[in-house]
């Protein structure tokens, strides 16, 4: 499993990126997985069954639908638990949104679309393989990860 964080300040274009590797990556067959980290707390809705069975105190709620499910669970689980998890489902490839104190290998975007230059090369991140300006290496940026990455190099 290949794990690769995209860090950077609010508004830098981390989950733009995120989506076309996504979607890069299912092309070329691969099982792919998510995760954010969200530095604030959102309810879940309390007139659904799902936000009433977490209000009660359930530790995990499965919210199951046709084609997918989504699941809730609490206390959240550090970075390191999810992962495994994900290394157990078989995901080939897992991208994480945050996290940048972490010391997975990671991208990092400089440039805020409503800050403009932000401090993150500053502020003592590890493990970064590489920097972008979404304003003008979006482009740059899918070409590195599919280097990074290895894909077109592979039999799927």
């Amino acid at each position: 499993m290949k794990t690769l964080q995209i860090a950077g300040y609010k508004n830098t274009g981390k989950t733009t990126l995120i989506l076309d590797l996504v979607n890069l990556l299912k092309q070329h067959g691969y099982t792919v997985a998510v995760i954010k980290r969200h530095h604030i707390t959102e309810d879940i809705p309390n007139d659904t069954d799902t936000g009433r069975f977490f209000e009660a105190g359930a530790d995990y709620t499965a919210f199951n639908m046709p084609g997918h499910s989504i699941m809730t669970e609490r206390p959240d689980k550090p970075l390191t638990v999810q992962l495994q998890r994900f290394q157990t489902e078989g995901v080939d490839f897992v991208l994480v949104e945050g996290y940048k104190k972490e010391n997975y290998s990671k991208i990092i975007l400089t440039y805020s679309f409503t800050e403009g230059e932000t401090d993150i090369n500053e502020i003592g991140l590890t493990n970064v393989l590489n920097r972008f300006d979404m304003r003008y290496d979006k482009d740059n940026a899918v070409n590195w990860f599919k280097e990074w990455s290895s894909i077109g190099n592979e039999n799927v």
